[in-house]
């Protein structure tokens, strides 16, 4: 495994081969029945914090109460994938990492037909919903956060994240200018963090990014995504969505 690093905070690390996104692909589709409509051609399968709890009025219901279920399908059929995937953030982190099956494990994002976007949408954001949840464990008493993208089936035209270089101190700062997530997205320069099919993305802190835009729609294309977390709790960093 080696860690490839591209603009720091965010790093390149391979997880898994062609063949071994083809077999995770397969057993995805096989699990359709299963998964949650989220939009027009998006979907997930699985849980995660900023739909299910920082977006729900009633967390306890669309989240906690459905993460038996949930965490369960993902670990019987996709606990290879959560194990490698643990593994190499171990490595590339320093620390030991683990699953807690009070939280939900990391999920797919899946985006079909009029899901894939063609334009780019103002939707930038920083991955900050850990601080919308009720933890059930003691986390680290300095905010200690990182996200991560392994791509698992990407569009014809490929696949990315856009990035600014603004970090969540440089935000406040310039809000007090009059900016806005959506002005620095407008007028700041964006780079294009370009994804490969299996090869993991991770953020080591948060910084403003989007799902990037594609040039064009091709039949039968599908953006597959395993999306997650990690929070730092007293022993390491605990994976969850």
């Amino acid at each position: 495994m080696n860690p490839q690093p591209v603009e720091s905070p965010v790093v390149d690390v391979d997880v898994l081969d062609e063949s071994g996104c083809a077999d995770v692909s397969e057993r995805l589709e096989s699990l359709r029945p299963h998964w949650l409509t989220r939009g027009t051609g998006y979907f997930t399968l699985g849980l995660a914090t900023y739909l299910d709890v920082a977006a729900s009025d009633n967390p306890q219901e669309t989240y906690f109460g459905r993460l038996a279920r949930s965490n369960h399908i993902l670990r019987d059929h996709f606990g290879d994938l959560q194990d490698r995937v643990a593994d190499v953030l171990a490595v590339l982190l320093d620390m030991p990492t683990r699953y807690d099956e009070r939280v939900a494990l990391p999920g797919f994002h899946v985006f079909e037909d009029g899901g894939i976007a063609v334009d780019p949408r103002p939707s930038q954001h920083f991955d900050l919903q850990h601080r919308l949840m009720p933890w059930p464990f003691r986390i680290a008493p300095v905010e200690q956060s990182v996200s991560f993208t392994l791509p698992i089936a990407l569009p014809y035209c490929g696949g990315a994240m856009d990035v600014w270089d603004v970090t969540e101190a440089d935000m406040l700062r310039l809000e007090r200018t009059g900016e806005t997530s959506g002005t620095i997205g407008a007028t700041q320069a964006v780079r294009r963090h370009e994804y490969r099919v299996g090869r993991m993305a991770v953020q080591l802190t948060p910084i403003l990014h989007r799902i990037a835009a594609v040039p064009a729609r091709h039949p039968g294309d599908r953006r597959i995504t395993l999306q997650g977390h990690g929070i730092r709790d007293v022993d390491g960093w605990v994976l969850y969505w």
